[in-house]
């Protein structure tokens, strides 16, 4: 799949179930002017195109002069900047160290008191602490309600709003559910790339029309997630996963990645980090440095990279460096807890310095740092003018945003270190940001110590303060903008007013909190499980059942599922061809249909009869199943194709 470094125009959907919302959404343009905290765009260097080079405007010559938006768009200028460092400035070594910890809500240190006593960044919210209503749905209004005293305690005697953050991917890993919209997996996007790029070759084209069209979907599909979760108080959400899988030997990502293409993954993870920002929530791409191609889980022990810097850089680090040295602005990156053995042996990255190193460096494009290697003496300055002569980045030098840690809990560093150790490795090796450690007062305390005796510099907790607190200000004013900015503006800052206006449509649905909207969060869900469905291996185009189906596999809510899609299309459930559901990303089924609905790796080890049919599904949303019988019984073709190898069947394989 082609790589940009922003989302491009959306083309027309090789799909019928996506020419509405494709038509909705609106194109994205580039954008590349640092911006003042007050939307001036007096930022730290004007950027080629900006109106301020002589370019003639945002777009080139003749191109209207950049918007309020546009330029918040392109991250924090040198006055907000100057404003962080004046705030840090202000606090004691306690309160820096409060700045830059996050706490699990529900746990120590978290209620509104102690929040404000330890001046803490952040929270971040776990399935255990969403409040649950009586028909068992999750109470987002109560959510909304305790989110609003956190956000009030975050916030005091402060000029900035904290960090209330939740992991809301999609699929397996979303923590507020029902009445949100449900999300299928992220390799739902892959395998619609994947179908819509194949289309676009069967025709003879070379499928950037269906690529665009796909990363459009991304950025739509994010920027109504992320608005659902503004909503509620959210302002951040660790998401998207940009590791590039490696099928069915990675362990803890599968359908959590786009595809097992480092090029693919490239283009919807910065499809999917704008739709984000476009919400107005903070995004956080992971996991540094690439967690889909080792073989172990770091929820449970650290796992250790083997494959050479070299080839990192070509598939695990591609997706990293597209978002951090191109156009679009970003503001976070989380690192994971991989062992990486040539950049430091036997040490997690998470508390690694030479990994920190790695991350930050992938900002410089390779003619800038070729330039340094010519002339040390000024060789950045070089690097970036050789950059601007060759159509690199003019203004490169190593990525200055927060990076974040995974979370700090998770059995690859309480392994190895206390609970109190692992955020002082983590700060002191160069991380920004730390969420959840064990012991949140605790970790706190630790930090303070740590400084005061010496083994962290100040200056290192203060590089940490002043970033996190330049990111939550850039946040606060882009969120203003976006507020404030018309449907033209937001047009012309490629921003779709799909998440938060009517955008021109008869009315806006409500999102399940109150929030009207343009496009219906999810009928866009249902759209990309229609777009995404693929059909591995058997019949296509035919109907696969014909008045009646039998259910097996998943669990009680799949079947429920299935059935209530199946009696809507006129079926009876309980006679006919049996359809399997595999509900684990490596189970195996036996049926008339096997269908996979995670990752679809179990599909290579299920069996059909001659006649039948191995489906991946890549979701169990109402709308997922209802793309399903509409395969199944033939008023649908399956239009997706594999986004990563299952078995014999390689990558692309379709219907």
């Amino acid at each position: 799949m082609k790589t940009s470094s922003r989302p491009r125009p959306s083309a027309a959907a090789p799909t019928a179930v996506l020419t509405a919302v494709l038509a909705a959404a609106l194109a994205l343009t580039s954008c590349t002017t640092p911006a003042g905290p007050d939307g001036s765009g007096e930022g730290t260097t004007p950027a080629h195109g900006s109106g301020t080079d002589g370019t003639g405007g945002a777009g080139g010559a003749g191109q209207p002069e950049p918007s309020a938006l546009e330029l918040a768009l392109d991250g924090p200028s040198a006055d907000l900047e100057e404003a962080a460092a004046d705030a840090v400035a202000g606090m004691d070594t306690a309160e820096k160290a409060g700045q830059v910890l996050v706490g699990q809500l529900g746990a120590e240190g978290t209620d509104p008191a102690s929040i404000e006593e330890l001046n803490l960044g952040g929270i971040i919210v776990m399935g255990d602490a969403v409040p649950v209503a009586a028909d068992g749905t999750h109470d987002v209004e109560a959510l909304k309600t305790r989110l609003a005293e956190t956000q009030e305690a975050l916030s005091a005697n402060r000029d900035w709003t904290g960090i209330i953050s939740v992991d809301q991917e999609g699929g397996l890993v979303a923590r507020i559910k029902e009445p949100l919209a449900e999300w299928p997996t992220p390799m739902s996007y892959g395998a619609a790339a994947a179908g819509m790029a194949g289309a676009q070759g069967a025709d003879g084209e070379d499928g950037g029309e269906g690529e665009d069209a796909a990363a459009q979907l991304a950025t739509d599909g994010h920027a109504l997630m992320g608005a659902q979760l503004a909503e509620l108080g959210f302002t951040l959400d660790f998401a998207p996963s940009v590791d590039v899988t490696i099928g069915a030997g990675d362990p803890a990502i599968g359908a959590r990645s786009f595809s097992s293409d480092p090029e693919t993954v490239s283009a919807l993870g910065t499809a999917a980090t704008a739709g984000l920002l476009h919400a107005g929530v903070l995004p956080a791409p992971k996991h540094f440095p690439g967690h889909g191609s080792v073989t172990d889980d770091s929820h449970v022990t650290a796992p250790v990279q083997d494959a050479s810097v070299a080839d990192l850089e070509s598939r695990d680090w591609l997706p990293f460096q597209e978002l951090l040295g191109g156009d679009q602005y970003t503001p976070m990156v989380m690192m994971g807890h991989v062992i990486v053995p040539e950049l430091e042996p036997d040490v997690p990255s998470s508390v690694s310095a030479p990994a920190y190193e790695a991350l930050r460096g992938l900002a410089v494009p390779d003619s800038a740092v070729d330039g340094a290697a010519n002339d040390e003496a000024d060789g950045a300055v070089d690097g970036a003018a050789d950059g601007a002569a060759d159509g690199t980045r003019p203004d490169a030098e190593p990525y200055d945003g927060v990076v974040v840690t995974d979370a700090l809990n998770m059995g690859a560093l309480v392994e190895r270190y206390g609970a109190n150790e692992a955020p002082v490795r983590a700060l002191a090796a160069g991380a920004d940001l730390l969420p959840m450690p064990s012991d949140l007062p605790g970790a706190r305390d630790a930090l303070v110590e740590a400084v005061d005796a010496g083994e962290v510099p100040a200056e290192r907790l203060d590089e940490a303060a002043e970033r996190v607190v330049t990111m939550l200000m850039w946040r606060d004013h882009l969120a203003q903008e976006l507020e404030e900015a018309t449907d033209e503006e937001k047009e012309q800052a490629g921003v779709g007013t799909m998440n938060g206006t009517r955008n021109g449509t008869e009315g806006g649905a409500d999102n399940g909190t109150g929030n009207e909207t343009g496009a219906d969060p999810e009928q866009v869900s249902r759209d990309l499980s229609a777009a995404a469905i693929t059909v591995v291996d058997g019949a296509c185009g035919t109907p696969l059942v014909e008045d009646s189906l039998q259910i097996s596999g998943g669990n009680e809510i799949d079947r429920a599922r299935l059935a209530e899609a199946a009696e809507a299309a006129g079926l009876t459930v309980g006679a006919g061809p049996v359809v399997a559901l595999v509900g684990s990303a490596r189970g195996s089924g036996q049926g008339d249909v096997v269908v996979a609905l995670d990752a679809p790796f179990g599909l290579a080890t299920s069996s059909v009869p001659d006649g039948g049919a191995r489906v991946a599904l890549y979701g169990r949303t109402p709308g997922a199943f209802e793309a399903l019988v509409a395969v199944l019984t033939g008023e649908a073709e399956a239009p997706g194709a594999l986004p990563v190898q299952v078995g014999d069947w390689p990558a692309g394989t379709e219907c």
